[in-house]
């Protein structure tokens, strides 16, 4: 939905920055007619000279997700190589939620909807519930974390090798008896 330049009432809408970092950067998809809308989440697909950061839409609840599309107020949706403004790691945006979700829930993105839902499995974590959503398309502020990262719990390292005991060392030798002064 294009935001109305002259519309006086506050609307918030997917992509609606609360706080944080934002960073500039281009669409980019191998299909020339695909699109991407506020709200969305991106991954960083490349950054060429002169440091043009490139981002796609990924394909998978694995995928490494890095941000969130900010809302434009002149564009509801960015064709590829078009410059767009992504809330990054450490941002606070409004993304919709697909279920009720707890504030303080670990959120991952599903991709096909375009929503966000407390994380299961080893899907990857994409930001913080921020409060709580009471139902599917209701509007939640997420912390967008540091880094994507998977919800997997990584393997245990092996057990080091146990050295061998050292040789015990030999007893001294006894003393010399003392002389007696009667």
């Amino acid at each position: 939905m294009a935001l109305n330049q002259n519309q006086f009432s506050m609307t918030s809408v997917a992509g609606t920055k609360v706080y944080g970092p934002v960073i500039e950067g281009e669409f980019y998809s191998a299909n020339a007619a695909a699109t991407v809308s506020s709200g969305e989440m991106v991954c960083i697909s490349s950054t060429v000279y002169p440091n043009v950061t490139k981002f796609a839409i990924g394909s998978a609840l694995t995928s490494l997700y890095f941000g969130v599309v900010l809302t434009n107020p002149l564009k509801a949706a960015f064709a590829v190589t078009n410059k767009m403004e992504v809330a990054i790691p450490g941002a606070v945006v409004l993304m919709t939620a697909s279920a009720p979700i707890t504030a303080g829930a670990s959120l991952q993105y599903a991709y096909d909807t375009y929503k966000v839902a407390t994380q299961t499995a080893s899907n990857t974590i994409v930001g913080i519930a921020m409060g709580n959503a009471a139902a599917d398309g209701d509007l939640i502020p997420v912390y967008v974390t540091q880094k994507a990262i998977s919800g997997a719990t990584g393997a245990t390292g092996a057990t080091g090798v146990t050295s061998p005991t050292g040789a015990t060392g030999a007893t001294g030798a006894t003393g010399a008896t003392g002389v007696s002064l009667v």
